[in-house]
């Protein structure tokens, strides 16, 4: 039906609009909408970050092991044995009270090859899940094979 008959004959007609369930369902809805939007908002910060300090920890990785390549062959710091960073825990550029732990590995004479010794750089951090990355390089005796 169209609208209700007035006492003088017209047709009264029907007004538009919404009724209460439907501005509720519609309510609902942009607030559902809008939960799911944080959500992923939430996720998707919290995986750029993630992603930045991964690349802060290969960086801080990279100059460790440049670094113990750049000494001289023979150096103190090329004798076999597991190191640790006197700054840990560290910032990203390797001030101390930071959330990075690096850590390294000098191995044994002649491993992998003569003259060769290889150098394990491992930097890990918590945000807040544990995480680590590695990097491995040679660095040179100053004799073949290795002392």
């Amino acid at each position: 039906m169209a609208g209700s008959i007035l006492a003088d004959g017209t047709r009264r007609r029907r007004e538009g609009g919404f009724s209460l369930l439907e501005a509720l369902v519609a309510a609902s809805f942009l607030g559902f909408s809008l939960l799911a939007f944080n959500a992923a908002s939430l996720t998707l910060t919290r995986g750029t970050k993630t992603a930045d300090s991964t690349s802060a920890a290969n960086a801080m990785a990279q100059q460790r092991l440049e670094l113990m390549r750049s000494m001289p062959l023979g150096h103190t710091s090329h004798v076999s044995g597991n190191y640790d960073s006197a700054s840990n825990p560290m910032t990203a550029d390797g001030q101390p009270g930071g959330i990075f732990n690096e850590s390294w590995i000098v191995s044994n004479p002649d491993t992998p090859d003569f003259g060769l010794k290889t150098v394990v750089v491992t930097v890990s951090w918590n945000d807040p899940l544990p995480h680590q990355t590695q990097l491995a390089g040679f660095v040179r005796c100053s004799v073949v094979p290795c002392p």
